[in-house]
């Protein structure tokens, strides 16, 4: 255990280095499972004589790009080998290659659910005996009636009636979460990758929830144990299969759909010389540790102790993401299919479609609960190191509609209404209250719009659908340098609904940016909602470019040429959230949200001074050995509990932060640009 517990220590802080003779190649085998563990070697594959298998070799169905992951031989004798042991995730109970007992008495045996159970079997003879019991033990529950379209009875479930279908199943949301896990594959090793992941999915969760509460639902309910039946129903686009090549003779195979009150169950795998066994009590066991862990106590899952400092984040996310989170995905996805050799799984086995699952958004709320619970022991920011000397009043933030300026200023396009901006805001007019300007809103706006998706990744089908989108618009901010040095600066815009506004996890990070201010400047400072580091850029506005990112068959045929990393950085330009999602849709009264920009200080941080393709807020930096472009705590100012349990009293007595009230408003048309 020391060994293994030197491993985990110098691996969790010290980086994705070489570790006394540990290669990257053992690191991504013992590291690297479950969710990212589809793609079975050449000859496991053609034993099986399993279809399937090789659907998901044609698909982007899982968090990587695929490749062999070959299983370590038991007997390794390389030093490297021995000093890791056992498999960190998870940890394995083998039973004896001699073993004459049956299946059933393996089972009842298996009692320390702190390790994962595996089955070897010595020939195939000895394997299809095994696979007989196995099917008596592992029983796939009865399927969801399906009618000849694809779809239940509207009874059972009418996509028309869910308030929440147009946003799980938006394409461009999905492909941005396909391409999020494939930039940053855990096996790549990007920086901050495990932290990272932690915030870039409550970030997606934070805008679910806001469109939630604006389509009249509370917030999602995380999953409160693994007994308790599940009440989501699921029913997947009949679109949508897990087949990805466009040749008409291959076989489709779709997604398995779930009724209501549907379990956790174990799960059995055939893994290449023997079979797994994945159980539930593990899942719990793996959960119940990380609880101990965060709370201080050494485990023996954790044998080094978590610190409680913004660094761990780091640590405490890779070892959510890599066991807890790629566990509980693969046993959702095989709900229906407990016996899963031949059996497809969900769209929760892999980041393609899994957003579209309600159970995907309790599930991701469970894990963030974990991190919530490490914040918390944090305590609350001081924030007496990073304010900067400058002012902001609660007058100093102005919204205003691209086509508007426009007709203000035709050329104003050129300097990003700069020049307008000094004008209308700025000069004389800097210490006045400006909301009543012709071009100022309170109120930024959505719509609905309808167009022809082409299911590229599909069968090239072709759908009518109905998704979001925003009215473009400007900000205008005015701050005041107050000391008589060039003050770099960073801007961190965050929205949320107001509703909501005493929870850090439930605000939105919109856009983060650097300016330098000269001394004693009081300057207008001008940003296009398109340039926000939270979309990809360019942003996607018309439906060729919202499709142009599926990852189709050719495209991902054609990075086959590539290794992981380098397929991290060709797909970098095309992660990020959706500009037709960059703000929530809010609803027909006006939805009523607050939004801060607070400025901290730019030489303390790494944001750049320059606009960048991808998100770098989403997807960390262009080139996998590039750091994070923020050296602050992925979501700060919102990365701890606020003081007193409340943003007021968060950011009382600062002026290097404002916060406003604005609305906005789902309406039938406006002018795009």
């Amino acid at each position: 255990m020391e060994d293994l517990a030197a491993f985990d220590n110098n691996y969790f802080h010290g980086g994705l280095h070489e570790y006394e003779g540990i290669s990257r190649e053992i690191f991504e085998r013992d590291l690297s499972h479950m969710y990212e563990h589809h793609a079975e070697d050449e000859e496991v594959r053609k034993r099986e004589a399993d279809a399937f298998n090789d659907e998901l070799l044609r698909h982007g169905l899982v968090y990587l790009v695929k490749k062999s992951l070959q299983k370590r031989e038991a007997a390794s004798s390389s030093p490297s080998e021995k000093r890791i042991g056992k498999r960190d995730v998870p940890n394995e109970k083998r039973a004896s290659k001699k073993d004459n007992r049956t299946i059933a008495q393996i089972l009842a045996a298996y009692t320390d659910h702190s390790q994962v159970l595996t089955i070897p079997y010595e020939s195939e003879e000895q394997r299809t005996k095994y696979l007989k019991e196995i099917q008596q033990i592992f029983v796939n529950p009865p399927q969801p009636k399906l009618n000849a379209n694809g779809w239940p009875d509207k009874s059972v479930y009418d996509p028309a009636k869910d308030v929440m279908f147009w946003w799980r199943n938006d394409p461009v949301a999905n492909q941005h979460h396909e391409h999020w896990h494939i930039v940053m594959a855990s096996i790549v090793g990007k920086d901050r990758e495990g932290e990272n992941f932690i915030y870039m999915h409550r970030h997606m969760l934070s805008r679910y929830d806001a469109d939630r509460l604006g389509c009249g639902l509370e917030v999602v309910k995380p999953l409160p144990d693994y007994v308790t039946p599940i009440p989501e129903a699921f029913f997947p686009d009949p679109y949508l299969s897990q087949d990805n090549d466009s040749n008409p003779s291959t076989p489709r195979v779709w997604f398995p759909a779930r009724p209501v009150n549907e379990t956790f169950k174990d799960i059995v795998e055939d893994s290449g010389g023997y079979f797994t066994v994945y159980t539930v009590k593990f899942l719990n066991h793996t959960y119940n540790e990380l609880i101990k862990w965060i709370d201080h106590n050494y485990t023996k899952d954790h044998p080094v102790q978590l610190g409680w400092n913004d660094s761990e984040a780091l640590t405490l996310g890779s070892k959510i993401e890599l066991v807890l989170h790629n566990l509980g995905h693969e046993m959702l996805g095989y709900l229906m299919h407990p016996y899963t050799l031949g059996y497809p799984p969900s769209v929760l086995v892999g980041a393609r479609a899994g957003l579209r699952d309600p159970l995907f958004w309790m599930w991701h709320r469970h894990l963030d609960h974990l991190y919530v619970r490490f914040q918390n022991h944090l305590g609350p920011n001081d924030f007496k190191n990073d304010s900067p000397n400058v002012t902001i009043r609660a007058t100093d933030v102005y919204l205003a509609f691209t086509d508007v300026l426009l007709k203000a200023d035709p050329t104003g396009k050129k300097d990003d209404w700069q020049a307008f901006g000094d004008k209308t805001f700025g000069g004389a007019k800097f210490d006045l209250n400006c909301s009543n300007a012709t071009v100022v809103t309170n109120e930024l706006q959505t719509k609905m719009k309808h167009r022809i998706l082409e299911w590229r990744e599909d069968n090239h089908d072709k759908e009518n659908i109905t998704y979001v989108y925003p009215r473009d618009w400007y900000y205008f901010i005015r701050v005041r340098n107050d000391v008589d040095i060039t003050m770099i600066l960073t801007f961190r815009i965050f929205i949320v609904p107001a509703v909501l506004a005493n929870s850090p996890t439930h605000w939105i990070e919109l856009d983060k940016f650097k300016r330098a201010l000269k001394p004693f400047e009081r300057a207008v400072i001008t940003r296009a909602c398109d340039k926000a580091v939270v979309i990809r850029k360019p942003a996607q506005k018309t439906a060729e470019q919202m499709d142009s990112t599926q990852l189709n068959i050719t495209f991902l045929q054609s990075l086959s040429k590539y290794n992981d990393s380098q397929v991290s950085e060709v797909l970098f330009c095309d992660c990020g959230w959706p500009y037709n999602m960059i703000i929530p849709r809010g609803n027909r009264k006006g939805m009523k949200f607050k939004m801060i920009v607070y400025i901290s200080d730019g030489l303390n941080d790494l944001v750049p001074t320059y606009d960048q393709c991808g998100s770098t807020l989403m997807c960390g930096g262009q080139g996998v050995k590039d750091k994070v472009p923020d050296s602050k705590p992925f979501g700060y100012p919102f990365n701890r509990p606020f003081k007193k349990g409340s943003y007021v009293e968060a950011f009382k007595g600062l002026n290097n932060v404002i916060i406003r009230d604005f609305t906005i408003r789902l309406v039938d048309n406006f002018t795009e640009v």
